[in-house]
């Protein structure tokens, strides 16, 4: 039987050049600025963003505890252009099941701005697909908030 997983996508233009877009994307103290997926932070990242390199993230929830780990590892690196890596979450509170995705982000300059594309792959169904949209979608539009102080 054929798999028919699917796949969502997010894309959002910023007023800054591509090499501060991908930065912003790839640099600890930046992620830790603007990444806040339903009202967590961003507490631990360990990145080692070359081909093969792995990565963890640990978000903290408002009452301190350990919220979302996402760790995964690149499989494709071209710096300021684009990032393909495995995407794992593990809920600890166990309110989603573990899932495994892939990533694909497209940082693309155009003039004084910069557009990222984010695609992520590997959904079973339409309704697994929608908590995740809306999570990039606010990612997207906390990243372009902080790029714009």
């Amino acid at each position: 039987m054929e798999s028919t997983a699917m796949k969502l996508g997010a894309e959002k233009e910023f007023a800054v050049p591509v090499l501060e877009l991908y930065k912003a994307w790839t640099t600890p103290e930046d992620l830790k600025q603007w990444w806040k997926p339903s009202e967590s932070h961003l507490k631990t990242v360990e990145l080692e963003v070359i081909e093969g390199g792995k990565f963890k993230y640990e978000f903290e929830g408002r009452d301190g505890e350990i919220s979302v780990v996402i760790t995964g590892e690149y499989q494709e690196v071209q710096e300021n252009e684009k990032l393909v890596y495995s995407w794992n979450w593990s809920v600890p509170a166990n309110a989603v099941k573990p899932s495994e995705h892939v990533l694909t982000i497209l940082f693309t300059g155009n003039g004084d701005g910069s557009t990222l594309k984010v695609t992520q792959e590997n959904f079973l169904d339409n309704e697994s697909i929608n908590p995740h949209q809306e999570g990039w979608e606010k990612a997207l539009n906390d990243l372009h908030a902080y790029l714009s102080n």
